[in-house]
């Protein structure tokens, strides 16, 4: 494979081909962002409970109605952008959407130390939302675009794995940001301002490298009323992906599991960190010490993410991918529930908790990304990606809601409890559903 011909105008990054019109600083400054995006979005997540609690003096026993429905509020914002933000991708570049994120990244992290009402947060995930949409729309394209056919397995397993290992250091250093400035005798507010303005500098570092160093080859101009009519394709392929799915069911199967895939990055994303944060303030813990553990808890999610990520790629290649997507929903399944029998949040038995989530999200990336581009016609792969992160998105709504309500209602590991009961709900349904269609070649 790495013997290949290459045309004068392709470049190599390693045994990596790439396409006609990318060279190496295209590579590393799209990879610099993906790191800044994916660690931002962590890093805002592990930092939220320490704004709620230390800026806002909100109830802990309230923090999760309002957790669960800033969560709800963003992936409102995903899901009004999502179509046209893909359009305007398609038609006016990748680079665009880059640059929409990284500036309203920028404009969130100096906004979040400064806001004193709860509506103002509101806006502010509303805003996050739409920006990280900019992002979901051109840093797929561009990992499309970069790699010749030939080095996609390549190119692909390194844009997955450098931004979760960057996020892991990432939101294990900030996460003391607000420690250290304090132990240097400034007061909790001004740490916190320092914190969100220190790592504010990241994606303004980003909007100068995109703009000076990522390079998208030649469109042709864009035609009056392209975007509308691009938009309106996007919605007729989804209408034959839909019919597509009542008649295979297999895919049809792959497309309902798309409900709760990427439903437990956000659940641990916005809960692990204030169930850590809150049972801290009922044990005489402070949440700025908290927000410590926190980003250990999330760094070590991480961490595991990036080792198992191989693993299973390496198991997804060599048994059914059916098989392996419900293997990683049952997987899922018995992480969450572990968190059931966690007592003490400070202690190794959370840590093994972070890790055992680390390998079961891997686990379902890899599996369901797999799965989708067996299963998906060559046609339609697209449409059928945009329909299983629609389904995906908008379960996530109800998710978040849910979530926050039983986490003031019910307990503090109940969000977590949940997502395990929904994947094992997917996971009995999809069985029943796949062995209506088996063959006598198995799933």
């Amino acid at each position: 494979m790495d013997n290949v011909t290459a045309l004068p105008t392709q470049k190599r990054l390693g045994p990596i081909l790439l396409s006609p019109g990318y060279g190496i600083k295209e590579v590393v400054s799209f990879l610099f962002v993906t790191c800044i995006c994916v660690s931002l979005n962590e890093f805002a997540n592990v930092m939220l409970p320490l704004v709620l609690t230390q800026q806002l003096h909100i109830d802990p026993h309230k923090q999760g109605l309002v957790v669960g429905s800033l969560g709800a509020i963003q992936q409102v914002g995903t899901l009004l952008c999502i179509m046209s933000f893909g359009a305007l991708a398609d038609i006016y570049g990748r680079r665009p959407m880059l640059l929409l994120t990284l500036a309203g990244f920028a404009l969130c992290m100096l906004a979040y130390p400064f806001i004193s009402v709860v509506f103002a947060l509101y806006v502010l995930r509303f805003v996050w939302g739409v920006s990280f949409t900019g992002y979901n729309a051109g840093a797929p394209t561009i990992a499309m675009d970069i790699p010749d056919n030939r080095s996609r397995g390549k190119f692909n397993s390194i844009v997955l794995l450098t931004p979760w290992l960057a996020a892991s250091a990432f939101v294990l250093l900030t996460s003391h940001l607000p420690s250290q400035f304090r132990s240097l005798g400034l007061t909790p507010h001004l740490s916190l301002i320092l914190a969100f303005g220190l790592v504010a500098l990241f994606p303004l570092i980003g909007l100068v490298t995109t703009t000076a160093f990522f390079k998208e080859p030649k469109r042709a101009p864009a035609a009056p009323g392209r975007v509308l009519a691009r938009m309106t394709e996007m919605f007729s392929n989804l209408k034959v992906v839909l019919a597509y799915a009542g008649k295979n069911r297999k895919f049809g199967v792959m497309l309902f599991i798309g409900s709760v895939v990427r439903t437990d990055t956000v659940i641990t994303g916005s809960f692990l960190a204030l169930w850590i944060v809150n049972a801290g303030h009922g044990g005489g813990v402070d949440a700025i010490t908290a927000t410590k553990t926190a980003g250990l808890v999330a760094s070590i999610r991480f961490v595991t993410k990036v080792i198992g990520a191989p693993l299973f790629g390496l198991i997804t290649d060599k048994i059914n991918r059916s098989l392996m997507m419900l293997l990683s929903l049952a997987f899922m399944t018995f992480a969450f529930g572990y968190f059931g029998f966690i007592t003490n949040v400070f202690s190794t038995w959370m840590m093994v908790g972070a890790a055992i989530i680390g390998f079961a999200e891997s686990a379902e990336a890899i599996a369901s990304q797999s799965l989708i581009a067996q299963e998906a016609p060559a046609h339609l792969r697209g449409s059928s990606v945009g329909v299983f992160t629609f389904l995906g998105t908008a379960t996530l709504i109800v998710i978040n809601l849910v979530g926050g309500y039983l986490f003031s209602t019910a307990g503090f590991n109940s969000p977590l409890l949940m997502e395990g009961a929904f994947h094992l709900v997917v996971l009995i349904v999809s069985v029943l559903l796949l062995r209506k269609s088996a063959t006598t070649s198995g799933l």
